[in-house]
């Protein structure tokens, strides 16, 4: 089985699955579909990370670093 992607947001409660993918190029397209205009839907900061088979991606953020983090305020 092969690994999939997740982008999380993160605010100050705790992080949201926004998409998950099997494609890198899928999840960046939600990402700028997403923050298009300006709106980040109330997250400070949206970050991809690449899920294992047994791996969860609700819980991937407290074992992993992301592929890539985006910060609103950059």
């Amino acid at each position: 089985m092969a690994d999939t992607y997740a982008i999380i947001g993160f605010s100050n409660e705790s992080p949201v699955v926004l998409h998950q993918s099997d494609s890198y190029t899928d999840c960046e397209r939600f990402k700028d579909n997403y923050t298009r205009w300006g709106d980040w839907g109330g997250y400070e900061t949206l970050a991809l990370y690449e899920i294992a088979p047994n791996q969860s991606a609700d819980t991937i953020h407290t074992v992993d670093s992301p592929i890539i983090a985006w910060c609103q305020y950059e």
